[in-house]
């Protein structure tokens, strides 16, 4: 990493589980100038916390964190291990609970499926859960197609077997004391939109936006919007640290 980075522009971006960097690719380009995007790859590793200390070993000093689904749950480990390195973040469709009984035999399912080699089935079935049907045409669903299609079936596993096994961050969530932004889809599942919404409810300095016909990822469901928001955040974020 650059030593002209100024750690206090740095913005650590973490996907999704079945995502890569190519789910934050309009708000990485969005956010520059005056962000500067960090991005460390966690693929190898199997549990939520793995994911955070790796974070947390290759990640400046002080840094504001934004991700995405499974990426929200390695920022809440995050906080939960070094509050004091981060000064703003951005969870967007995630939860603070841990896995529900019916999540899990949802991903035992997937599993199954990939295992017994109905891998397309798989893809266009996840594909048709995340993406909204009632977004304005764009090239959403074939940008995480194309990312679901580059994991390798370890990768995946791992990752499914992560959120499955990752901590309630329930009793955390009065800990948090950095400014937060929630965005959530309205299409999303009740799940997360609730999750978001509990999330705000117990951390003071949090807002929250729920963008109309988007679904899971509306970083390229909404990709505009979203990055407008985050942006816009992240300004008011830094300038509360002077």
């Amino acid at each position: 990493m650059s030593s002209e980075v100024n750690i206090n522009k740095s913005v650590v971006f973490i996907p999704g589980a079945l995502c890569s960097d190519e789910i934050f690719a309009d708000q990485i380009s969005g956010i520059s100038p005056p962000f500067n995007a960090v991005l460390i790859d966690t693929r190898q590793t199997k549990t939520i916390t793995e994911m955070a200390n790796t974070i947390l070993a290759q990640a400046p000093d002080n840094f504001s964190l934004v991700g995405i689904s499974m990426g929200g749950y390695v920022v809440l480990e995050v906080l939960r291990i070094a509050p004091d390195r981060v000064w703003g973040v951005v969870l967007i469709s995630t939860s603070a609970r841990a896995e529900m009984p019916d999540q899990a035999e949802e991903r035992k399912r997937w599993i199954d499926r990939i295992e017994s080699g109905q891998y397309e089935d798989f893809v266009d079935e996840i594909v048709d859960d995340c993406i909204s049907g009632k977004g304005k045409l764009n090239n959403a669903r074939e940008r995480f197609h194309e990312m679901v299609n580059a994991h390798s079936i370890d990768t995946i596993s791992r990752q499914m077997s992560a959120c499955a096994m990752r901590p309630d961050f329930q009793k955390n969530l009065k800990d948090i004391k950095c400014p937060l932004l929630l965005i959530g889809g309205s299409d999303d599942s009740e799940f997360f939109l609730n999750g978001l919404k509990e999330i705000s409810v117990k951390v003071i300095y949090s807002e929250i936006l729920i963008l109309p016909n988007c679904g899971h990822l509306p970083t390229i469901e909404s990709p505009i919007r979203t990055t407008n928001a985050i942006k816009k955040f992240l300004v008011k974020a830094e300038k509360s640290l002077s």
